[in-house]
């Protein structure tokens, strides 16, 4: 398949879905390995360079709930609800089990050396505690929170699968992500993804909406033209920047929110884009069906305990240090994380014994 023929929709092998996916997840780790990620910095040059590197990747997530509801629309027409749900859930939630108990012990045997070196003492003197923090750290800190989300709101929508096909629901789920869009300004809940637990539910029914009118899109996408599209993502990603900083002049703890409405558009544009012009054989043949959801339960735990025993011989540290040096390292890390994570997942899936780990 070359690029920039989209998939026809006689087919059910969708291998437009293997570039978007492969490439999607890219953003996703691009994003989860720059040191510029909850910084607040006081000059307006500093902030121009933090949001041009972090937006530049904010269009993952949507665009892989979206992926993730045209699958479920497909499998629609094999499995029943509970059926699906419980295959689902055997294939995710082991695989994420597995991989939380990997990264606490790891975080443990990390606190262990240092006591060890350093006679730091938390996790002696209060080991409870210290699993605890690192447990709620993980859960709700990482990529291991997606996870989760992402279990909830499949659940959810397939709550009130009579209505799955209907306008009205997906107005419902539409107003609910913009809820989160709104409150990002007037804060009635805190801003933080924890919270944001329906705000992704709509990309899920937009994708299997988008299963059950493909071969309408395919002919609408078809139509659209590359310099077009192409204006259309560097357009609404200059909007998503200027309300980013927008929201950091507001004082906002959370200006790169995902569900700001501007990022929405801009994933949507990108999604349209990735479909009509990334379409690559090269992607295929790197099996991401196989390997993306290893490389997004692997990849945080190689940034936050693998990363530092690489940079901290090196003397390198992200403390009081310029923007532009953060955003480079931001491109570093995830040279040395993605590739790393990738060849992790891919290897595991090689195993019999082993490959139910990373979602095979």
């Amino acid at each position: 398949m070359s690029a920039g023929s989209p998939n026809k929709p006689t087919t059910n092998n969708y291998k437009f879905i293997d570039s978007i996916r492969f490439i999607s997840m890219m953003c996703i780790v691009m994003e989860h390995s720059s040191p510029l990620l909850g910084l607040r910095f006081p000059n307006f040059k500093d902030q121009m360079v933090q949001t041009l590197a972090l937006q530049f990747e904010k269009s993952g997530t949507i665009i892989f709930f979206i992926l993730a509801g045209f699958l479920i629309g497909d499998k629609f027409m094999v499995y029943s609800t509970k059926t699906y749900l419980s295959r689902r859930l055997k294939t995710t939630f082991k695989p994420w089990l597995f991989w939380l108990i990997i990264f606490l012990s790891l975080l443990c045997t990390d606190q262990f050396v240092r006591f060890f070196k350093f006679g730091n003492r938390d996790i002696i003197d209060h080991p409870v505690l210290f699993l605890l923090e690192k447990l709620d750290f993980i859960v709700t800190q990482t990529s291991f929170w997606f996870i989760i989300n992402f279990m909830f709101c499949i659940t959810f929508l397939l709550l009130f699968r009579k209505y799955l096909y209907t306008i009205t629901y997906g107005i419902i789920l539409a107003l609910l992500s913009l809820f989160y869009s709104v409150n990002l300004y007037f804060e009635w809940i805190p801003t933080t993804h924890t919270i944001a637990l329906f705000g992704f539910i709509f990309y899920l029914w937009l994708g299997v909406m988008l299963h059950k009118y493909f071969q309408s899109f395919c002919i609408w996408a078809e139509k659209q033209s590359f310099g077009l599209s192409a204006a259309m993502i560097l357009i609404t990603f200059a909007l998503a920047c200027i309300e980013s900083l927008n929201l950091i002049k507001l004082g906002s703890m959370d200006a790169f929110n995902t569900l700001r409405l501007t990022n929405i558009i801009f994933s949507l544009a990108c999604f349209v884009f990735l479909f009509k012009f990334c379409n690559f054989d090269w992607i295929e043949n790197l099996n991401p069906r196989a390997t993306t959801f290893g490389i997004h339960l692997i990849h945080h735990i190689l940034i936050i305990v693998v990363i530092p025993l690489i940079y901290k011989p090196l003397h390198i540290g992200f403390t009081d240090k310029p923007v532009l040096y953060l955003a480079a390292f931001q491109f570093i890390t995830f040279i040395i994380i993605y590739p790393s994570s990738y060849l992790t997942a891919y290897l595991i899936g090689k195993s019999k014994n082993w490959k139910w780990t990373v979602g095979q």
